[in-house]
């Protein structure tokens, strides 16, 4: 690698990272986290911590520049903002994500510059995973593209339920020191690194068949309703009564279901204002023994929420804790950003966190762990639902994202948290994607994206905790940061 000409090394890995973000859906070719991040390993190796940065940031920009590319629309399409502002927005949104992966490689070569196995096996698997870690909390966090999701159809899902998507992503980028080890190592040093292989992933494999949680009570019929309105018009004050309309006319034929439910902010109109609809809902879901849930805009006093609430046989609300930063709110430390929120021109920016350990939202006799757009993907809020919740439900509109990669990438994460958590995941969006997934992380049924339809099924409630939930990824954490610490002290003494 001493011979690569000047400035190749940072090109191959701006490459080697937009392939990296291939790996996950739609296209799903979870080889690809494996090969990926073994390629950048072989690139860090006998790099200046510097230079190891730019590396590491070069990568970032191209995974990111693929992976994410989907902001630009919501900013330009939706935002109504100019291309350049719209590019520049963006641009920030990708070189502050890369940076986490340029300090990553710093601190490989930083503080453990010999290219031994304690830093290939242990210390590159765990900054990595303490990298994600640390990125899907800081500044409100963004949880995505996070390795782990894209293993969910591979035999390392099997860990899932067991050490959540942290230690599944330790568990991906060991994979991929391994596999560098097999190609690095001298002919007698790869059958460690080999056994190694095959063991972990045989195991994964065989876990893939153990069910952690058991039904509960009798099936629950189901009917998600994709309206497929437009973002172009649905905030659109003349288009409203079209677009209740058209959920009144899609859910008629459904009243034979348990639960009927609508997307995010399906009722695009705040809940006072949307009193006559709702008590007219009300009384017909009653009459047919439903429960109807809807996404809809709530104001209290003077602060407003992303809302859930539920009408006919049974009554919850739900106000969304963790919101879309730029997109429902600006945080206190970027208040002088205000003019910000009047260029993109987003409706509904002003949005109030909902308060944590909210009432139970429990319809059809069932408790459900309620979560609106990205909240799915924070694990930690999925968890505190749990064990309670027995079926998860997740409303969306990604209808701000247009026909991009993110539809497709939040109902991967949605399979994920399902699979971690042993529970049905009803995932419903406006345009799509809509789907039912089982406990096992697979899709038992599924809409086509921009059409109007309804997804009629049946899921169940379900008991029991699976070991990530009861533990949660405390133990991961202290774990990797342990054996950094370890790993430091053993190489000053050596």
């Amino acid at each position: 690698m001493n011979s690569i000409k000047p400035y190749f090394k940072e090109g191959l890995a701006l490459i080697i990272g937009g392939l990296l973000a291939l790996a996950f859906a739609p296209l799903a070719l979870y080889p690809l986290a494996i090969i990926c991040p073994g390629l950048l390993l072989l690139l860090w190796l006998n790099c200046t911590p510097r230079r190891s940065f730019f590396i590491g940031l070069f990568f970032g920009i191209g995974f990111f520049s693929v992976g994410v590319s989907w902001v630009f629309i919501s900013i330009h399409v939706f935002g109504n903002t100019s291309i350049l502002l719209s590019l520049f927005i963006t641009g920030l949104f990708i070189f502050i994500l890369a940076l986490f992966t340029g300090l990553q490689g710093y601190f490989l070569n930083r503080f453990f510059p010999d290219n031994n196995r304690i830093k290939r096996y242990l210390i590159f698997p765990s900054l990595w995973t303490l990298n994600e870690w640390v990125r899907s909390w800081i500044l409100t966090g963004f949880p995505w593209l996070l390795l782990s999701t894209s293993q969910i159809n591979s035999p390392l899902a099997g860990y899932a339920p067991l050490i959540g998507g942290l230690g599944v992503t330790f568990l991906v980028t060991l994979s991929s020191a391994l596999l560098v080890s097999i190609i690095i190592e001298k002919e007698k040093k790869r059958l460690l690194p080999l056994l190694l292989l095959i063991v972990l992933w045989i195991v994964g494999y065989g876990l893939n068949f153990i069910h952690w949680t058991r039904v509960v009570g009798q099936p629950i019929q189901v009917s998600l309703i994709q309206a497929n309105i437009p973002q172009e018009i649905k905030w659109d004050p003349q288009y409203t009564q079209t677009s209740l309309d058209k959920y009144n006319q899609l859910t008629q034929a459904h009243w034979h279901s348990r639960l009927i439910i609508w997307p995010e902010a399906a009722i695009p109109i705040l809940q006072h204002n949307a009193r006559p609809f709702l008590n007219q809902l009300d009384k017909e879901a009653k009459q047919h023994g439903v429960t109807l849930i809807t996404g809809i805009p709530i104001q209290e006093g003077f602060q407003y929420y992303n809302g859930m609430l539920a009408v006919g046989v049974d009554h919850a609300q739900y106000y969304k804790q963790r919101l879309v930063i730029f997109g429902e709110y600006l945080p206190w430390w970027i208040a002088w950003a205000q003019g910000l929120l009047n260029l993109l021109d987003i409706p509904m920016s002003s949005f109030s966190p909902g308060p944590p350990n909210q009432t139970t939202f429990k319809v059809a006799d069932v408790n459900l762990g309620t979560f609106i757009c990205y909240e799915i993907a924070y694990p930690s809020l999925v968890r505190e639902a749990l064990p309670k919740a027995q079926l998860l439900l997740t409303i969306n509109d990604d209808a701000w994202f247009g026909h991009s990669f993110a539809l497709a990438q939040h109902l991967q994460i949605g399979q994920f948290q399902a699979l971690a958590t042993g529970r049905y995941l009803l995932f419903l969006s406006n345009t799509g994607m809509t789907a039912i997934v089982t406990p096992q992380g697979n899709i038992q049924a599924q809409l086509p994206s921009f059409k109007t339809s309804t997804l009629t099924g049946t899921v169940y409630a379900l008991s029991g905790t699976t070991p990530w939930v009861k533990f949660g990824d405390g133990p991961s954490i202290m774990f990797l940061v342990g054996l950094i610490i370890l790993c430091y002290a053993y190489t000053l003494r050596t």
